[in-house]
């Protein structure tokens, strides 16, 4: 049993999330770009849009080596560095063309790992700008399939806990995608362990302080 939302939804969810920051950053004061992003501290809000603008840019450039490692993400940060907010939205928007042509070949599960992954910085953004939004979307659900996908194939965890958990897909979704402390995991009445063991193999992790957002 696969738990991966179908590939040609994740592309329209995709799609959608990047129709939806450009417009988005659009909107946002140049100010805002060298505040720093809590649920990743080591980034500003330019630095981490750039990273997510520099994912497609980086596949259509054929940038394949170390692929998904820090150092990857980091040359799509440097490769970017100095550009306005604005910029960056116009950059996203002019490769929407030549990516979209790629998205349809880039296999399960990776496709819904990068969907996964930008969906977490569109909110690590929205939370860092105080501007909260879209927690229904349907990105939102690709990564929480490929979060349940990825439990569902550890021997002595069972995907299907997740479901019986009484929260929202939104905070399954960031709980999964570690962007929830231990406290905030507990008070939520979720299995502590059960995230840790979860989580634990990825290269995210659990932050040590809780971040309210």
């Amino acid at each position: 049993m696969s738990y991966l939302v179908d590939a040609e939804e994740v592309v329209t969810a995709y799609v959608e999330l990047r129709d939806r920051m450009i417009a988005f950053l659009r909107e946002l004061p140049e100010e805002v770009a060298n505040v720093t992003v809590p649920h990743c501290p080591a980034w500003t809000v330019q630095e981490t849009v750039s990273h997510m603008v520099g994912v497609p840019d980086a596949l259509l450039a054929g940038d394949f080596d170390g692929i998904a490692s820090d150092e990857w993400t980091q040359r799509q940060v440097e490769r970017h560095r100095g550009l306005t907010l604005s910029a960056l939205a116009d950059k996203w928007e002019a490769q929407a063309d030549d990516f979209f042509m790629l998205l349809p070949n880039i296999p399960q599960p990776g496709l819904s790992q990068m969907v996964f992954d930008v969906t977490s910085h569109e909110h690590d953004v929205r939370h860092a700008v105080g501007k909260p939004g879209s927690r229904d979307s349907a990105a939102v659900k690709v990564g929480v399939g490929f979060m349940k996908n990825i439990i569902d194939s550890r021997e002595k965890l069972d995907a299907s806990v997740v479901d019986s958990w009484e929260v929202s897909d939104f905070e399954v979704f960031r709980t999964l995608g570690a962007r929830r402390s231990l406290e905030q995991i507990a008070a939520a009445g979720l299995d502590v362990e059960f995230v840790k063991e979860a989580i634990e193999p990825l290269p995210i992790s659990i932050p040590a302080v809780s971040i309210a957002e």
